[in-house]
């Protein structure tokens, strides 16, 4: 059969419905709410030698890089235990492929007749996986060995019958034998139906003309892509982002340390590269990442950020794509490093670093600026393992991700979606309420829309949540182990001038206080001690857990937000009259329930803001729009004798010369990490942070904020190379 560019989008459109079906199986025999309610799974079709061309959008890092797992099994087990028609073999080691242990994925050879022709695959968040801590997770494990160890892949599944020694060695290892049962039979299942799908395709198309295609979906994406990059501006463009953990240097044992994860990404042509090697080194457990985590993450926030409008297809993306880093780092951990925690904290942070960049570059295009995201949320305190006894003695033992309820980023024509979790986890959400407290000995308090936590920006970032608990039908205490970031500093990035979102919240108090009625952290910042979470966090049962997720990362100077919208913000409960002057800058009158926008005192107050950033100096008269070669919606390059100048692309200031390094020519005021926060400097070593705010040396306008160390030098953010001047021929 002759396979034409029709044939060729249904096919590319029956593999993303293939993927779909699989993960509504997977979800239907899973007996977790991990899998069935937060959607902590996704699923993968790969070529026959492992390349993914299709996965599904719950949680993308988990299946984006699944070709290194598959890699190692043909690699391997070609002759010895061998690789035929109904197997299916599992595997949970993050030096391998997967993000961490208590990720286990199943990957099935899908053949036709004798030839292999693909391969099916899925991951799922298991509640435990074994180790010394219920959950999985260690925060003071000091190498691998403190928690999980990690299964390399073995043949669970042979010629379509689960290998019941397998199965039990397996089950043996956990403390949720019978939830991991049913998520291993859901796997199974989900990979079986993906194999009966993609041979009904090879019925269709033929086993040739699927392979075939399948090979053109790849080439037509890869091109694609190297087309978009190739209308991209050339340049470097950098981030940091932090992480605390505990250090040890001999005997010393050095707690709430700080760990940098720093990122210069080059694009040049058609190829992106992203350079890790100045992150620091490798935590002593917990925390650190491995390079599957690594390139999972940082492929994700390429699909997410730059992909818009392109097949999800991660084997074409990976060919224009080059990774450094630097072995024993925390981004790329060398065994036996403990990694257990890397989703929670240094991959976060790795998110994080490729989505601000990402954004810089689309930024610097005026075709694809539109496409320019701020950062959702990171992962925050509110994600932990909890894990106890019921009243009847039986223990119990699960991940809560609430904090799946985090802001989304704005972009230039939107403001971010409210509550709507992390971008490279589309698909993820947290756990029904009631679901929770039918699995577990728990009582929800509260759970609603925090307001002012979205960055304030031209758009604002979408807003987080705040959750409450407290212990139900135990008498016993439940053991809480967080991810414990994002508290003493913002970690969700706004762009182009844009907010962070405000830093996410934990603490523990008193049952008695009326959390449900409170209006968020202002109010609660004085009833408890805000202590940072560690690895003997207990809640009794007289308290309750209150935490905040993050907002999302706002887009542009809030100065520049409309007041109409700040007042719609303020009528929906999204931002507070107090907030709305403090963070935009707009003055609103109450009357009664109707909120009027008072323009004249709003004018003033904006002139008065943009004098202040100047050190009381009048900004400059703009005039209109700036012509010249666009850097980014900040910045032009114009032509001056001798080469070209930067200036502004609002007022036409002169800012360097072109090739210099800009951040070091703008205005800057800094801040103190907690500058939006009622409760983030009550945390200890925020004092170690500081919020930058760079302005235009002439009209005052916000261009970028960053967060950095108290006495880090300023990071140079973007670099763009200088265009040749062309000379004359010489005879």
């Amino acid at each position: 059969m002759t396979i034409g560019p029709i044939e060729l989008e249904i096919i590319r459109h029956r593999l993303e419905a293939i993927n779909a079906d699989a993960g509504e199986t997977l979800v239907r025999v899973s007996g977790s709410q991990i899998a069935s309610e937060a959607s902590d799974f996704n699923t993968a079709i790969m070529t026959a030698d492992g390349i993914v061309i299709s996965c599904s959008k719950f949680i993308l890092v988990q299946s984006t890089s699944l070709n290194l797992i598959v890699r190692d099994i043909l690699d391997r087990y070609g002759e010895n235990p061998g690789i035929g028609r109904g197997d299916q073999f599992l595997t949970n080691d993050p030096y391998l492929g997967t993000l961490h242990q208590p990720d286990v994925t199943l990957v099935a050879p899908i053949f036709h007749g004798d030839r292999l022709i693909a391969w099916a695959g899925s991951t799922v968040h298991e509640p435990d996986v074994g180790g010394p801590v219920s959950g999985g997770f260690n925060y003071a494990a000091r190498s691998i060995f403190d928690e999980a160890i990690p299964i390399p892949p073995v043949k669970i599944v042979e010629a379509g019958s689960i290998r019941r020694d397998i199965e039990r060695d397996y089950l043996a290892r956990t403390r949720t034998p019978e939830l991991n049962a049913l998520d291993l039979l859901g796997q199974i299942a989900a990979n079986r139906a993906s194999e009966r799908q993609v041979l009904e395709l090879c019925a269709a198309y033929g086993t040739d003309g699927l392979v075939h295609a399948m090979d053109r979906l790849l080439a037509s994406t890869e091109a694609a892509f190297r087309r978009r990059l190739i209308e991209l501006p050339d340049g470097i463009w950098r981030e940091n982002s932090f992480i605390q953990h505990e250090q040890r240097s001999g005997a010393d044992y050095l707690p709430n340390q700080v760990y940098a994860v720093r990122l210069a990404m080059a694009k040049t042509g058609d190829k992106l590269s992203f350079d890790f090697t100045a992150s620091d080194d490798q935590a002593p457990g917990a925390v650190n990442s491995t390079y599957p985590t690594l390139a999972n993450f940082t492929m994700a926030a390429v699909l997410v950020h730059i992909c818009q409008g392109l097949p999800w297809m991660p084997g074409a993306i990976w060919r224009t794509i080059d990774i450094h880093t630097r072995k024993a780092s925390i981004v790329d951990a060398e065994w036996p490093a403990g990694v257990a925690m890397s989703t929670g904290t240094s991959a976060q942070a790795i998110r994080n670093c490729v989505s601000c960049c990402l954004a810089r570059l689309l930024d610097g295009s005026a075709a694809h600026a539109h496409m320019a995201m701020a950062s959702s949320q990171s992962s925050g305190a509110g994600g932990m393992s909890i894990s106890g006894h019921r009243l009847d003695g039986s223990p119990f033992t699960t991940l809560f991700l609430d904090e799946l309820s985090g802001g989304g980023g704005a972009t230039s024509n939107a403001d971010g979606s409210d509550t709507s979790g992390t971008a490279t986890s589309p698909g993820a959400t947290p756990s029904n309420i009631e679901t929770n407290e039918a699995y577990y000995p728990v009582l929800y308090l509260t759970r609603r829309e925090l307001a002012d936590s979205g960055g304030p920006g031209m758009r604002r970032g979408g807003v987080g949540a705040m959750h409450a608990y407290r212990p139900h039908q135990t008498r016993q205490s439940i053991a809480l182990l967080s991810m414990a970031q994002g508290l003493q500093h913002p970690a969700t990035m706004g762009a182009v001038g844009g907010e962070p979102g405000l830093p996410s919240g934990f603490a523990i108090m008193s049952c008695d206080v009326p959390v449900a009625a409170s209006k968020g952290w202002p109010e609660l910042a004085d009833v408890t001690d805000f202590r940072l979470p560690d690895a003997a966090t207990r809640l009794y049962p007289d308290q309750m857990l209150v935490t905040s997720s993050q907002g999302g990362g706002g887009f542009g100077d809030p100065l520049e937000r409309d007041p109409a919208a700040v007042a719609m913000d303020v009528l929906d409960g999204l931002v507070s009259v107090g907030n709305a002057l403090r963070d935009f800058g707009v003055v609103l009158r109450l009357d009664g329930e109707k909120i009027e926008i008072d323009h004249d005192a709003s004018e003033a107050e904006r002139k008065v803001r943009l004098k202040t950033r100047l050190g009381g100096r009048d900004p400059r008269t703009i005039e209109g729009p700036v012509s010249g070669r666009r850097l980014s919606s900040h910045f032009r390059a114009v032509a001056v004798s001798g080469g070209e100048q930067v200036v502004c692309a609002v007022c036409g200031h002169g800012i360097c010369d072109a090739g210099a390094d800009i951040y070091a020519s703008l205005a800057v005021h800094e801040a103190v990490a907690g500058e939006r926060s009622a409760i983030t400097d009550r945390y200890a070593g925020s004092e170690r942070f500081r919020i930058r705010h760079f302005y235009c040396p002439g009209c005052a306008r916000q261009v970028d904020v960053q967060v950095a160390r108290a006495g880090d030098p300023v990071l140079e953010a973007i670099e763009l190379p200088v265009p040749r001047i062309p000379t004359e021929a010489r005879p």
